[in-house]
């Protein structure tokens, strides 16, 4: 779970302008006309070959013909069929294409008998696109249907929402040819952090709910339930700890269906919930102490994995920052979260909110 909680601010850098959408309704939209103008096909995979085609300038492309015409590759396609091979992509892509057309024919004919290709294609005026090269199990949760779910089920209900970026901007909404995203936050069902509220500050925390997937099989399929203090406009979850997590993988033929049943499960269980549990959990959490002395902190710390610096780093940052005691956990991922926040790196942000994630979810385990 840690790796998800630090998803949405991972995402925020990372996506270019085209993979972002100001509204949960523009998502859907875009991951409809997609599976509209694609198509699922399986294929025996000696029914295939790699071919080569002239382009307008004169140069080489390689291509896939099957029996229903040509497509071409995205760099995410080639790389799962040279897998599906067992050949190396990035060797592939250095070779004179008509040999590595030959490597792929060969590879195509040395697969054991019976050997069947799904393969997901776009279809465009232009020439077909392979999206996705996976094997017969592979069960596909398209977009489309994933989110069109999470509109209507929230179709009613109006304060769950995107958050807005520095820009003042709904952000959380992503989707791109490999993977895509959805963040959205409620400011309904609210519950407080004690350790906060009892020293006069906002203590209030709130819910979220974390959706990933991937509609060619780069990952599994996620549904996060997280509670939260604020989100900042580059959509780092600061004090975020996760309430229940599903994930399922792309295998079988009920994948859609499972998953669109955790989906309403969860949205009507997370908006309904009983706030006395939840509340417990927190107070659980702020109260939970790593140790009684500042050697002690850090030394538990350095048992778990964390530097001496990055811990010492993190219970002085608390110290200095935050009405919490830097003897507990709670107190420790705020200092983290500080931290953080003040980094001028990317990396070194995603590497201290993996941290302070991982954390506050040991914290969860002790307290249930």
């Amino acid at each position: 779970m840690e790796q998800n909680i630090s998803t949405a601010q991972r995402e925020y850098f990372k996506r270019p302008k085209d993979e972002r959408f100001q509204s949960l309704e523009a998502l859907v939209e875009n991951a409809q006309e997609d599976k509209d103008n694609s198509a699922e096909r399986n294929y025996n995979i000696r029914d295939l070959k790699a071919i080569i085609t002239e382009s307008p300038d004169g140069g080489e492309n390689l291509r896939v013909s099957s029996p229903t015409g040509v497509a071409r590759f995205t760099h995410y396609s080639f790389g799962q069929t040279c897998r599906a091979l067992k050949m190396p992509a990035n060797y592939l892509r250095t070779l004179p294409v008509g040999l590595a057309a030959d490597c792929m024919n060969f590879g195509i004919d040395a697969s054991p008998v019976g050997t069947t290709a799904n393969i997901l294609v776009r279809g465009s005026s232009f020439i077909p696109t392979i999206r996705a090269w996976t094997s017969e199990t592979y069960g596909r949760a398209w977009d489309a249907d994933l989110y069109g779910t999470v509109k209507e089920t929230f179709k009613h209900d109006s304060t769950w929402k995107l958050p807005l970026n520095w820009d003042n901007v709904p952000d959380g909404a992503y989707r791109g040819d490999r993977d895509s995203s959805l963040l959205l936050i409620n400011g309904g069902s609210i519950v407080e952090d004690k350790s906060l509220t009892s020293a006069g500050k906002d203590g209030r925390m709130y819910k979220g709910l974390l959706i990933r997937n991937s509609e060619v099989g780069q990952s599994s399929v996620f549904i996060d339930r997280i509670m939260y203090r604020y989100v900042c406009g580059n959509l780092q979850l600061w004090g975020a700890i996760y309430d229940k997590r599903f994930r399922r993988r792309h295998v079988g033929t009920n994948v859609v269906r499972d998953v669109i049943r955790e989906i309403t499960t969860t949205a009507q269980e997370w908006t309904t919930s009983d706030i006395g549990q939840e509340q417990r959990i927190i107070d659980a959490i702020t109260s939970h102490q790593l140790a009684f002395t500042k050697a002690g902190v850090i030394d538990e710390l350095q048992k778990i994995g964390f530097t001496k610096k990055v811990a010492t780093d993190a219970y002085e940052r608390c110290e200095q920052t935050e009405p919490i005691s830097p003897f507990t956990t709670w107190g420790i991922v705020q200092g983290l979260t500080r931290l953080s926040q003040d980094s001028g790196y990317q990396d070194q942000r995603v590497a201290l909110d993996l941290q302070a994630a991982k954390l506050a979810n040991r914290a969860v385990e002790v307290a249930a």
